[in-house]
């Protein structure tokens, strides 16, 4: 017998990992300009930008990871059986 799965599911999972791309872009891009301002105001070099756009890229690396995770857990969560409600 072939396996249904709910469209609904595909929708959720599609829009988490959809979303990824993005994620992986905004942390860098931030880092890159919140790295700029600390260089000028404080005249460090490369360095502000080199360590926030470091801390974005990461950041944007574990969001990314929670993202798979949580697009995981939803295909289990629609493998489970619905739970009973007890009264």
């Amino acid at each position: 017998m072939a396996r249904q799965t709910d469209p609904r599911l595909w929708i959720q999972q599609a829009g988490l990992l959809t979303s990824i791309p993005f994620v992986l872009l905004v942390g860098p891009v931030g880092g890159y300009y919140l790295g700029s301002l600390i260089d000028s105001q404080w005249q460090v070099g490369p360095w502000g930008v080199f360590v926030a756009v470091t801390i974005g890229l990461a950041a944007s690396c574990r969001v990314t990871i929670n993202l798979i995770r949580d697009a995981q857990n939803l295909e289990k969560r629609g493998k489970e059986p619905p739970k009973s409600v007890k009264h």
